[in-house]
């Protein structure tokens, strides 16, 4: 069962007062020596800083320069500071963010004007390889850019992106909604793996900003009653009831489950939720394991059970739908990413040095 919201949305359109050159394919007047910003980066693995690096120019004519507004940490921040063989050092991570449209390339131009509130899909695909051209664009093998990964993100006071990644959104929308954009768009690929039916039983193995957008999706929206989240943390517990979840517990339910949404990248979460499945029941492993983790496999109880294990990656052409469902039901999801941080404080939550059980997603503002 797939969640499709349509909504039109309302261009705006207001001037920034920066300042900035409207050039078409540089951000800074001609001869003007390079100005500097505040970022976050990676240098790499077990090294991070902030320093001043050079500002992101217009190189393409389908470039856009975002002026970073707020952006999302997410677990994969912490991947990447831990070693992730897919990212580029010395790199800014961040990858959930939102901001205004500061200048646009020639043919960037044509979609998007100077003063526009984006967010940005940090996932950006080849569109000719096979795997694209078969629709599984999250599987590019002409190398997809992953913003904040192997390209720049975030966690800095501009970034450069594409215009096909950015999703035009209301003045009006708070920015603790907007940076759920991206997150959001892959709960939705994974609900769309899943095929759930409101009269299904589920359970979510992780009470974080991923589970909990699980949880809302499906009850709320798709009308799922039975659905608890599973959760070890009581600080999570406590957030995640305070941002509107009904149902998590500590402890396992009793009973079999059709549906098992592993949102913690835990082996033992996956390991818990293959047992718990009923007949003809399906798993979806939508946390983040390390690179290595490997977890046992009943097959015995896969073959008995016909029970079906999904992966879900990232959020192919998902993003669309995420914008569409945030503008209809900001208030659904506010109460998520209410936690502002600094820069400072979000290199010491990068670094493992700051607890985050006590909230569910954190934001940097600039």
């Amino acid at each position: 069962m797939k969640i499709l919201v349509l909504v039109t949305s309302r261009r705006i359109s207001w001037h920034n007062g920066t300042g900035r050159s409207s050039c078409p394919l540089k951000h800074g007047p001609a001869g003007k020596e390079e100005q500097l910003m505040k970022a976050l980066v990676i240098e790499a693995p077990g090294s991070i800083e902030i320093r001043e690096v050079v500002d992101p120019e217009i190189k393409k004519e389908d470039d856009v320069l975002i002026r970073v507004t707020a952006c999302g940490i997410c677990g994969t921040d912490i991947h990447i500071f831990g070693g992730l063989k897919s990212a580029r050092y010395p790199v800014v991570p961040g990858h959930e963010f939102c901001g205004v449209v500061e200048v646009v390339g020639k043919r960037a131009a044509e979609k998007l004007k100077e003063g526009d509130r984006v967010v940005v899909d940090p996932n950006l695909s080849c569109f000719q390889c096979e795997a694209c051209r078969e629709g599984r664009i999250n599987h590019c093998t002409n190398g997809m850019i992953n913003q904040g990964v192997n390209l720049d993100g975030g966690f800095a006071e501009f970034a450069r992106v594409n215009v096909k990644q950015c999703y035009r959104i209301s003045r009006d929308m708070p920015e603790d909604v907007a940076v759920l954009g991206e997150p959001l768009s892959c709960v939705l690929h994974g609900l769309d793996k899943a095929e759930v039916f409101p009269s299904e039983r589920v359970v979510v193995f992780g009470g974080g900003p991923i589970g909990v957008l699980i949880y809302k999706c499906l009850h709320t929206i798709m009308g799922v009653s039975d659905i608890c989240i599973v959760e070890i943390s009581q600080e999570r517990i406590n957030a995640a009831r305070a941002a509107g979840v009904e149902s998590i517990s500590d402890t396992i339910p009793q009973g079999e489950a059709d549906v098992v949404f592993e949102a913690c990248g835990s082996v033992e979460a996956f390991e818990s939720g293959i047992r718990m499945l009923a007949p003809s029941g399906r798993l979806v492993q939508f946390g983040v394991p390390v690179e290595d983790a490997i977890g046992r496999v009943p097959l015995y109880e896969i073959y008995r059970k016909e029970i079906s294990i999904v992966g879900s990656f990232v959020n192919p052409f998902t993003m669309k739908r995420s914008v569409e469902l945030l503008l209809v039901y900001q208030d659904l999801f506010s109460g998520i990413a209410v936690t502002r941080l600094s820069l400072e404080e979000a290199k010491s939550v990068i670094r493992g040095e700051m607890a985050t059980s006590g909230f569910l997603k954190a934001v940097v503002s600039f």
